[in-house]
């Protein structure tokens, strides 16, 4: 299934831009934190346009995944190959998805650096929506010249729409491949 970029996520995506503005209206913001905003930015725009190489370029050789608020168990380890994987095992088998970001924050020390976003997770079958909705939060280091993802964690803070959607969403996945 190709996936489209609709005018609401445009919009979003011009209103972020915005929000960044109003906090920085002097673009006094440093290059660093300018490119981790972009790369932890685009790794859900990536993953809800099925641009999965994009995602994956965003993630150091290991990277550590722990959505334990949304699914339970541990945290994981993982290549950012098995998580992008991971990922179409489910993300195609809903008819559309939107991961819209808040501001993000971002902290650097040296070379490594934090950044934060709320999230609100929209996917959808048919008319049916699943929401969950909390807060990413990225661990980033500079590796050879270039900022990486190597910790991510999606904290729930409340959850909308019927969960049961993503057993279909990867039933639908499994079936299509």
């Amino acid at each position: 299934m190709k996936r489209m970029l609709t005018n609401a996520a445009i919009a979003t995506t011009m209103s972020l831009s915005a929000a960044q503005a109003e906090q920085d209206p002097a673009g006094k913001v440093d290059p660093d934190t300018a490119q981790i905003i972009t790369l932890v930015s685009s790794i859900p725009l990536a993953v809800d346009r099925a641009a999965y190489e994009i995602a994956e370029a965003a993630f150091a050789p290991l990277v550590t995944i722990d959505y334990t608020s949304l699914w339970g168990g541990e945290p994981a380890k993982m290549t950012p190959k098995d998580l992008m994987a991971a990922w179409r095992g489910i993300v195609p088998g809903f008819d559309a998805t939107w991961h819209e970001l808040g501001q993000v924050t971002v902290e650097i020390s040296g070379t490594s650096a934090t950044a934060t976003a709320s999230v609100d997770g929209r996917h959808w079958i048919g008319n049916e929506i699943w929401r969950p909705i909390g807060k990413y939060h990225w661990d980033v280091e500079e590796l050879e010249g270039e900022w990486r993802v190597t910790r991510m964690v999606f904290e729930m803070t409340e959850e909308l729409g019927d969960r049961n959607l993503a057993a279909r969403a990867m039933e639908k996945a499994a079936a299509s491949n």
